[in-house]
């Protein structure tokens, strides 16, 4: 089977563009906490039977423990795990990315070390708890599975966040500052009964037939948003004077459909791969 298809986020994206600290670190999380949640849950409900039943039944446990990248996983591994969490595309090639290798050893051969961890390590993140999954269904571990599947989860749900594959990771290159928290925390949090209904807006999952490929179509995808986020979190700044319920009203209106969107197609790629 094929990569599940995106022709519907496309067209309404598309329409949103039309409205809508320099060297800092890029921090660890992506979507906030209830974000990562409804995203795990959702792509339980993708599934085909017999898995579906299999995970629906532990899908409270999935969207619970996707939040552990971000916090137990974190605190345990510093910097090992911050890394994981992000994938600067633009750090390493100019769009459509072509020059930058799928595979993590020609990566390495070709950027080096220091350089190749600068710019994160997300894509081979996936791929790493993708091959888990995998061995953990074949040994028929099913008490390993729901967990690693709720891992898998929150590094797919990164990749889908925009500003986790640009170095302009917080607006702070285009006075766009702290947008990252904004637009995947506080924004969604003040709106979460619109996202309630995620699943509604996912497609059934395809079985990923070469997760590299398709680990790395998807973080380009992603990427592409990057500039209407940033100008509709402009937009939605004028004639305001803070963040206050004004600003995140207009911010909503101009990237709430963006987030939705992007949300239900992580949750259709956790359920692919």
């Amino acid at each position: 089977m094929g990569r599940p298809t995106r022709p519907k986020k496309l067209a309404e994206c598309a329409l949103l563009g039309v409205f809508v600290f320099l060297g800092s670190p890029v921090p660890a999380q992506a979507w906030g906490p209830a974000a990562h949640v409804l995203i795990n849950r959702a792509a339980c409900t993708t599934l085909p039977e017999p898995l579906r039943q299999f995970f629906m039944r532990h899908q409270a446990f999935i969207g619970e423990r996707s939040v552990d990248p971000d916090t137990v996983l974190t605190e345990q591994q510093g910097e090992a795990e911050r890394i994981r969490h992000w994938f600067t595309l633009n750090e390493l090639d100019r769009f459509p990315f072509r020059e930058i290798p799928r595979n993590y050893r020609e990566a390495l051969t070709k950027y080096g070390r220091e350089r190749l961890e600068g710019a994160g390590q997300l894509p081979w993140r996936i791929a790493e708890l993708y091959r888990e999954l995998v061995e953990a269904m074949r040994a028929s571990d099913w008490k390993r599975v729901p967990l690693v599947a709720a891992h898998l989860g929150h590094y797919v749900a990164d990749g889908h966040q925009p500003l986790h594959t640009t170095t302009n990771h917080d607006g702070q290159l285009t006075g766009n500052e702290v947008i990252r928290k904004r637009f995947e925390d506080e924004m969604i949090r003040r709106h979460l009964t619109e996202y309630q209904d995620l699943a509604a807006f996912t497609q059934p999952a395809k079985r990923a037939v070469d997760p590299s490929a398709f680990i790395f179509e998807f973080l380009i995808d992603s990427h592409v948003w990057v500039d209407n986020l940033l100008r509709a979190d402009t937009l939605a700044r004028q004639g305001v004077p803070d963040f206050g319920d004004a600003y995140y009203a207009a911010l909503h209106l101009f990237a709430g459909r963006l987030a939705k969107l992007s949300m239900a197609q992580a949750a259709t790629d956790i359920g692919s791969l």
